[in-house]
């Protein structure tokens, strides 16, 4: 039995995920000028995303909000982990963020359900990271399944990973992207377009 979801970890999801937007969309437009290498080059890495430091030098406080008393530690500490796990994939992949909109989907399982259009091997990859119990035990193993992939919504990703670090989360967001994959799946075999 899947339990509910609290508001706040909802809100949260959403402020993690316009954070991780404001951060990477910044990062190209600057990279696209010859400027702030040394950012991307410092997420590529090997570092822990729950690493302070990295925190402190993506200037993460934008968590906390402008409104309201601000994320308790514990949010705090998952919401910055899951931004600078998404910083990271998105600096070791080479793979733009592009924020999902109703016209041009980008979130995981979508992009997952076009990669295996041309590499079906991806569908066991994807099947890997639904099992993983874990964010240690699931970062990993996205990295090989994205590497086809043309565009993503590194800001959702960020959302998804801090909702897999909450109480029933792995469970929880697992079945989203089986959801969204098997959808997407279903719709490109529908629409010969769907490749683009």
């Amino acid at each position: 039995m899947t339990m509910p979801v609290p508001q706040n970890s909802i809100w949260t999801a959403e402020t993690v995920r316009d954070v991780t937007d404001q951060l990477l969309t910044g990062l190209q437009a600057r990279l696209a000028r010859g400027v702030d290498r040394g950012e991307k080059a410092r997420l590529s890495r090997n570092e822990l995303p729950g690493d302070p430091g990295l925190w402190l030098s993506l200037r993460l406080e934008d968590l906390h909000g402008s409104t309201g008393p601000g994320l308790s530690e514990e949010d705090y500490v998952a919401g910055a982990t899951a931004v600078t796990a998404a910083a990271q994939m998105w600096a070791r992949t080479e793979i733009p963020h592009v924020r999902s909109t109703a016209q041009r989907v980008t979130t995981l399982g979508h992009v997952v359900a076009r990669i295996v259009l041309d590499r079906p091997a991806a569908e066991d990859d994807l099947a890997r990271v639904l099992r993983c119990h874990s964010l240690d035990e699931l970062l990993p193993r996205l990295r090989p399944l994205l590497r086809d992939a043309a565009r993503l919504d590194f800001a959702r990703l960020a959302a998804d990973l801090y909702t897999w670090q909450q109480p029933d989360g792995p469970h929880r967001t697992a079945q989203q992207w089986a959801t969204a994959y098997a959808r997407a799946k279903n719709r490109a075999h529908r629409t010969p377009s769907a490749r683009s």
